[in-house]
């Protein structure tokens, strides 16, 4: 049975998964690093950016490239409570993006991914991400472009 705890807690780990595709999408990626934790890690099939820096680096080089319109289309979001500081979820995303500034003609979706995270309550009592796994499931003809890893050897892989 869930607690009024554990609903408050779902709520507020609703609201960060949201605000983290808000951000990417409508903000270019600024502001997405501080809702990890610190030493949070950002992966996918072949990369990963580990710690706030990297992954604030990696939406700078992503801007960097130019104009970019993404939606991330977040669903299906499932949380379990490891304990009351800590919790897994498991979400899909279903991802339309191109280079360039709206209006642009509409495509197919550029992947279906499962997206698993590792969610940490902090002593302020706030919700972050320590660890976001992205695991695509389809993909379209477009590649990702969120650069992963370290700056001397970047591999593109987020989308």
């Amino acid at each position: 049975m869930t607690t009024d705890h554990e609903r408050r807690d779902l709520a507020d780990i609703e609201a960060l998964t949201v605000e983290f595709w808000y951000r990417v999408d409508h903000e270019n990626g600024v502001g997405v690093a501080d809702l990890f934790t610190e030493d949070g890690v950002y992966s996918v099939a072949n990369g990963q950016s580990a710690g706030r820096a990297a992954i604030a680096e990696s939406y700078v080089n992503r801007a960097a490239r130019g104009p970019r319109l993404s939606r991330h289309v977040q669903t299906n979001l499932r949380v379990r409570f490891e304990s009351t500081s800590e919790a897994r979820g498991l979400s899909i995303l279903t991802l339309w993006a191109d280079d360039g500034e709206a209006p642009l003609d509409l495509k197919m979706p550029i992947s279906v991914t499962d997206v698993e995270d590792e969610y940490v309550k902090e002593s302020d009592g706030t919700w972050r991400i320590r660890h976001r796994h992205l695991s695509q499931v389809f993909l379209g003809d477009r590649p990702g472009v969120l650069p992963m890893g370290s700056p001397t050897e970047p591999t593109q892989g987020g989308r």
